[in-house]
């Protein structure tokens, strides 16, 4: 019995997928001076891929800073997806888009990110800059840095900054702009995943708006069988 299983075994056809396992959390954020933050979370990957199990979209509980710690807002929030494909093209990646209120409480982005999920087994500390989009004005470029360096509530910058909303050229296609008379430019992108996507980036200007910290553990199978050769690692801290 022993010898047929064996032969079975060999003769088995080799598999035609291999498997991609995560799990893991969006463990904190950091944003200066932003308080009350939540995270929405997606999940981008190539045509080849497919999700066979977890949840490819995914929204955090709201996160205040807590008395005397370091200005991080801390959500835990747990993540558990599976993947399958036929090559490694259009590898998965974990977008991020992170909300808060202003002082009139309307939600407002407060930062956009997004990392590929690391392609070596293991346990990971995956630390993701997160920046905001800019808005695209008339204004002369060294009109625009002088008003970068003026306080976000100058009246001045958001006043001229309401006057010159509109993006200009195909940045339309890509950005969503949301002028108010009382608050500078809100500029979201028209498409969440846009910060996954490898186009469009020419025509947005961004600034740094924080960081989000994710502790993922990964696990392939397969992969072997169809000729891709992973290293193998642990505890492995990744700074993108």
């Amino acid at each position: 019995m022993a010898t047929s299983s064996a032969m079975l075994d060999r003769n088995a056809a080799p598999p035609s997928t291999f498997e991609l396992h995560v799990t893991g959390q969006v463990e904190s954020g950091s944003f200066a001076g932003d308080d009350n933050l939540y995270c929405n979370i997606l999940v981008h990957h190539g045509i080849d891929w497919q999700v066979v199990a977890g949840m490819e979209e995914g929204v955090t509980q709201v996160a205040s800073i807590s008395p005397g710690s370091d200005s991080r807002v801390v959500w835990n929030f747990p993540l558990e997806l599976t993947f399958k494909s036929t090559n490694v093209y259009g590898w998965p990646q974990i977008v991020l888009t992170v909300h808060g209120t202003d002082f009139l409480n309307r939600d407002v982005i407060r930062g956009y990110g997004s990392v590929h999920i690391p392609v070596v087994p293991g346990a990971h500390e995956v630390e993701v800059p997160m920046f905001r989009p800019l808005s695209v004005g008339r204004l002369p470029r060294a009109m625009a840095q002088m008003l970068t360096c003026l306080p976000q509530s100058s009246l001045l910058q958001q006043f001229i900054g309401w006057i010159h909303a509109t993006p200009a050229g195909s940045a339309r296609d890509v950005l969503h702009s949301c002028p108010s008379y009382v608050t500078a430019v809100v500029v979201e992108y028209i498409d969440p995943k846009r910060p996954a996507l490898p186009t469009g980036r020419e025509v947005t200007r961004v600034r740094t708006s924080g960081t989000v910290v994710l502790k993922l553990n990964v696990v392939v199978r397969n992969m072997k069988q169809l000729g891709y050769s992973i290293p193998v690692s642990s505890n492995l801290k990744v700074y993108q």
